[in-house]
């Protein structure tokens, strides 16, 4: 049976139409994107640019910007936060020292506790919209991704893991769930730890036949997850195995879009399931094709336009719109106020990923 071929994550819509205001994206790495923070424009092959895109750090910057930037929008990469004007800053680089209060902040949390001393945030699991200052943004898509081969067919070969293999559940860590794979003629591949090559193998799913994702994380550290292992898996024309994380959940439309695993048993039933029914595993892949086109990287263009041009332009335009008094003094107060509440969280974060329940527990 041949696949047919998947969408692709990176076409190219019409330019979008320019934000009422610009945005600047704020990038304290400055030695490593000097050569974007001092252009205004985009070479025209972004693919070395994408490939320094591995620190969580360069995501919410510099590949946001560019993401945007290369749809026409008016965004700029900068050094530092400009004064008056909209700046989005990854949490990492979020700190109390800066004291950024003459800038309207946007924060994008990802996975980490949620920042206090901002203005609005972007997250990326539902389940961190807490009030109308969050926005939920679904994670951009792997650039650079390469499709699995078309011509493999049904065929299932390669397991793979896209991820650190500190974050794989502990049963499948193990020489016997290797051996187990083995014996039905299958290898399980998990991506390298080593910095120099987690790009490629995080890009390239050319041979793989079936996306686990099954991790060890705390029950609270995946309610800040986003669901991006399962919409590359669908952009990558591979069907995926899964724990019961939230983020997954979340989009799920139907049987076909995932097979959800609690335990180590159903995990290998299901790679079993999937090996022996070329019609079931046929089907997880044009469904994915479908549930795919959501979530381009121009589809979710589209999500940030609507996001930075509507609700989040429209508390600027009240920010801008403040007494002297409320700018002078009533900024710095509240920056004061918000920063004992970002320190209560990051601390609580930083306790509850490592404490608390685990449906895969560590042997």
């Amino acid at each position: 049976m041949m696949i047919s071929r998947p969408p692709d994550p990176w076409s190219s819509l019409e330019p979008l139409e320019l934000l009422p205001y610009p945005v600047y994206f704020v990038c304290k790495d400055i030695e490593r994107w000097r050569d974007l923070i001092e252009s205004e424009s985009l070479p025209t092959d972004l693919s070395h640019l994408y490939e320094r895109c591995v620190d969580v750090k360069d995501i919410w910057s510099a590949q946001s910007y560019i993401n945007l930037k290369r749809l026409g929008l008016n965004v700029h990469l900068v050094s530092d936060y400009v004064p008056g004007k909209i700046c989005i800053v990854p949490s990492d680089d979020l700190t109390t020292g800066d004291r950024a209060f003459n800038s309207y902040v946007i924060a994008c949390q990802y996975d980490r506790g949620r920042p206090e001393i901002c203005d609005q945030r972007l997250v990326i699991n539902k389940l961190n919209v807490i009030d109308k200052t969050d926005h939920y943004l679904p994670h951009w898509p792997q650039p650079n991704l390469m499709p699995r081969q078309s011509d493999r067919g049904t065929q299932v070969e390669n397991l793979v893991f896209k991820g650190m293999e500190r974050n794989l559940a502990a049963p499948f860590k193990t020489s016997q769930f290797r051996e187990k794979m083995s014996a039905i003629g299958i290898q399980f591949v998990v991506t390298s730890d080593t910095s120099i090559h987690q790009f490629q193998d995080w890009t390239d799913y050319t041979q793989a036949d079936i996306v686990l994702a099954v991790r060890n994380n705390t029950q609270y550290d995946l309610t800040v997850k986003p669901a991006l292992k399962l919409t590359n898996a669908w952009l990558a024309g591979c069907p995926a195995i899964l724990g019961p994380e939230p983020a997954y959940q979340a989009i799920r439309q139907s049987d076909l879009d995932f097979i959800e695993v609690r335990t180590l048993e159903e995990a290998i039933e299901a790679i079993q399931r999937l090996k022996n029914d070329p019609a079931l595993y046929g089907a997880m892949v044009e469904n994915g094709f479908q549930r795919a086109k959501e979530f381009t990287a121009d589809q979710i263009a589209q999500h940030w336009r609507y996001v930075l041009a509507d609700p989040i332009a429209h508390d600027y335009e009240l920010w801008q719109r403040q007494s002297f008094l409320q700018k002078r003094l009533g900024r710095p107060l509240t920056f004061l106020k918000r920063r004992s509440q970002h320190n209560r969280s990051q601390q609580c974060h930083a306790e509850n990923i490592l404490r608390g329940p685990r449906l895969f527990e560590d042997e």
